[in-house]
């Protein structure tokens, strides 16, 4: 078995792993039915049945008993004594505020046009003619395939890049846009929780995060130094490199379509400028919808940790859409503190990708119709644009003089 196989079976089985161990601390953690404690903190955890009369009807042992107010364990909450029951996901979700709810899933709405308008600036970079129409309804397209099927964030970003080719002759370089699209929306994940947690009034409540978040950080301003910097790129002989690997002319390509937002600073600016906003709207919405099941904390509280479960979700290294993974991590940071229930956190979690698959059905209409490919007259019309472009005198980005290309 050659070397590229045998990355991918590891990898796979990575991915495979990585889902196993998150549904096993699920299935340990995570009740589907309410649960009361008897007598002190450490007393035994029994299933609740029901409430009447002051009196808990619960099962223990697998016998149906009702036990006195006074024999289930309460705790202090704003000075008053309250029974310490731990709610399933079944309870979360019939005692979800509805309204709130709703209002978390319409609040997504502007996402995907907002995610369709920085695909389309992009592509200007590259000098690849999309409309922001084209634009939307290949972004439709690529979140159904995100959010609705197996494959995970990828399985989208790969469908998506394939559509995308119709409409161009550079076909390397769009593709390439497509994983650099991805990139830019890692890259504002990162910026802003990190940028949260500097100026959060609770900074130590979020100590255990600091050094990965940092890590990430060095290795993305790290990585940008690398490539965008001429001298360093020529210490390191990677033209030589790169000349030398096999599809050598496909690699060049690809690196030169990278380079390329080097020279469309503005471009590149407003695509992140774009992404924070679209973004923390992301954010907002799943920390309304984690108010609707009751979860308590504060707003930057939700803010920096389904920020981060966000970035578990898109990276490639993860199973299918963190199936488990995200789930995990929800519940791991929401109970640590007490405030919250795991199968609040739970619920959250399945929350997000309900909003998430909401917004992406439209997408399946897209494929069904045909209209993610271009019409004939639309082609030809392509074809004359990106000619013009390469000319001397082609057409420039809006606010970017055609001399100068920036």
């Amino acid at each position: 078995m050659s070397a590229s196989p045998r990355r991918r079976w590891a990898l796979t089985a990575l991915r495979i792993a990585l889902c196993l161990a998150a549904v096993a601390y699920l299935a340990f953690n995570v009740k589907w039915n309410d649960y009361v404690r008897l007598g002190s903190k450490d007393g035994p955890l029994v299933r609740l049945l029901g409430q009447t009369d002051g009196r808990f009807r619960v099962l223990r042992d697998g016998q149906v008993i009702d036990v006195p107010a006074a024999d289930i364990f309460h705790e202090e909450v704003k000075g008053q004594r309250v029974p310490d029951i731990e709610y399933g996901i079944r309870a979360v979700m019939r005692q979800m505020d509805r309204w709130q709810a709703f209002w978390a899933i319409m609040l997504y709405m502007p996402v995907p046009l907002m995610s369709a308008l920085r695909l389309v600036w992009m592509m200007r970079v590259q000098k690849v003619r999309l409309s922001l129409w084209d634009s939307t309804k290949l972004t439709f397209a690529g979140n159904f395939f995100n959010f609705a099927m197996p494959g995970g964030m990828t399985g989208g970003d790969v469908i998506k890049a394939y559509y995308v080719t119709r409409f161009t002759k550079r076909k390397t370089e769009a593709v390439t846009t497509i994983f650099l699209d991805r990139v830019i929306g890692l890259i504002g994940l990162v910026l802003m929780s990190g940028a949260v947690m500097l100026v959060t009034r609770d900074s130590a409540h979020f100590s255990h995060l600091t050094l990965p978040l940092g890590l990430i950080v060095a290795g993305l301003a790290a990585s940008s130094v690398v490539i965008y910097s001429r001298r360093i790129r020529a210490a390191l002989h990677l033209r030589q490199i790169v000349e030398r690997l096999p599809m050598a002319g496909q690699l060049q390509r690809i690196g030169a379509a990278t380079l390329a937002m080097r020279q469309h600073k503005a471009l590149v600016i407003a695509s992140l400028l774009i992404t924070f906003g679209l973004q923390g709207i992301c954010i907002v919405s799943a920390t309304i919808m984690a108010w609707a099941l009751g979860m308590q904390g504060a707003f930057d509280y939700f803010f920096i940790y389904i920020a981060i479960g966000f970035v578990i979700s898109a990276v490639p290294i993860s199973p299918p859409q963190a199936v488990g993974v995200m789930e995990s991590f929800y519940v791991w940071c929401f109970t640590a503190d007490g405030l919250n229930t795991a199968s609040q956190a739970f619920a959250l979690a399945v929350a997000v990708r309900l909003i998430q698959l909401v917004w992406s059905v439209p997408g399946v209409l897209v494929p069904l119709l045909g209209a993610h490919l271009p019409r004939r007259a639309e082609l030809l019309e392509l074809g004359e644009t990106e000619a013009a472009v390469d000319s001397p005198d082609g057409i420039a980005p809006p606010g970017v003089s055609p001399a100068s290309g920036q």
